[in-house]
């Protein structure tokens, strides 16, 4: 096992292969790289108080040959009980800045944050990431295509909660989570999903698209072909979830985001009016199925774009709501 150690003049931490937060940090920085056999390794733990850096996960089952490097941050105090957020990437795949979104607001608030890197080469384009790996094909659904969920690449999350809880010893029951444009893609699909996951509370931030559950549109933006029951979509209403939007984020043109003839007559032709859309349309839903609806659109943050910095700042307030 090969570590880095980098030990910073004015706060000594330990920081693993790839750690990108040094342009977060202003002293000197000296690199000595050492070869250490993982018998002869002597930490206690992966995870350590006070520190920032990155660690590789293997999942088990059959997402086990698909390595995420996990960026993460951990302040000062007992890791046993300090709660655990998941940062959730966008389509830059940059997991080091969406940890560095959070490190000021974990170390003043006392959480831990971790940021799995859903990779372009195990995690190829949206079928794997903002759509999970439901259907081998996601914009093409079929029965035939329909993955189990063992495959689904939400099934990493809980394997990977309880990866850090026995690293920590720790007795956190359950975690929070933020996600931002394709992060926020994943989020929402994760709830409706597996709405009996760990999961806690969920921020849901300018997401491109979104599955929205209504029948009359096909899946991936609507509930025909998405194998969703009704079961389903009332254990999600019943998540604490918020719908997360910049009020600025109302650029048409932006890049990546998606355009076609089925999207944009359904829920409009910008992250604003479609996050609008399946808001209201969720809450029809629960309305219809009569059942209890616990998620909230929180107020449009003013004078904020497509910009996951800003609107993790905001995103704060409604992750300590617990």
């Amino acid at each position: 096992m090969k570590i880095v150690y980098q030990f910073h003049l004015l706060a000594i931490s330990i920081l693993f292969i790839n750690c990108s937060s040094d342009e977060d940090i202003s002293s000197v920085t000296i690199d000595v790289e050492t070869e250490i056999s993982q018998s002869q390794n002597t930490q206690k733990s992966l995870l350590n108080s006070n520190t920032t850096g990155v660690f590789s996960f293997s999942p088990t089952g059959p997402l086990s040959n698909k390595n995420l490097d996990i960026y993460f941050h951990i302040p000062e105090g007992d890791m046993k009980s300090l709660p655990i957020l998941f940062s959730f990437h966008g389509g830059s795949r940059n997991a080091n800045d969406y940890r560095d979104d959070w490190i000021n607001m974990a170390n003043q608030n006392n959480f831990m944050v971790f940021a799995p890197e859903f990779n372009s080469d195990n995690f190829p384009a949206g079928d794997m990431y903002n759509l999970a790996n439901i259907f081998i094909d996601g914009d093409n659904p079929s029965a035939e295509s329909y993955n189990s969920p063992e495959n689904w690449t939400f099934s990493i999350i809980d394997q990977l909660f309880e990866f850090i809880k026995s690293e920590v010893d720790g007795n956190q029951e359950s975690y929070n989570a933020w996600g931002h444009s394709a992060g926020a893609q994943f989020l929402h699909r994760f709830i409706l999903y597996l709405p009996n996951s760990k999961l806690n509370t969920a921020v849901c931030s300018n997401a491109g698209w979104y599955t929205v559950p209504e029948t009359g549109v096909s899946f991936p933006y609507g509930l025909n072909g998405s194998r969703l029951e009704s079961v389903n979509l009332r254990d999600a209403f019943s998540k604490k979830v918020y719908i997360h939007l910049g009020e600025e984020d109302n650029n048409p043109n932006s890049s990546s985001l998606r355009h076609n003839d089925v999207v944009d007559n359904q829920q409009g032709r910008n992250r604003l009016v479609r996050g609008r859309y399946f808001f209201q349309k969720s809450k029809e839903k629960a309305e219809s199925l009569d059942t209890e609806f616990n998620w909230v659109k929180t107020p449009e943050v003013p004078n904020v774009g497509h910009d996951h910095t800003a609107m993790a700042l905001d995103a704060l307030q409604f992750i300590l709501q617990e």
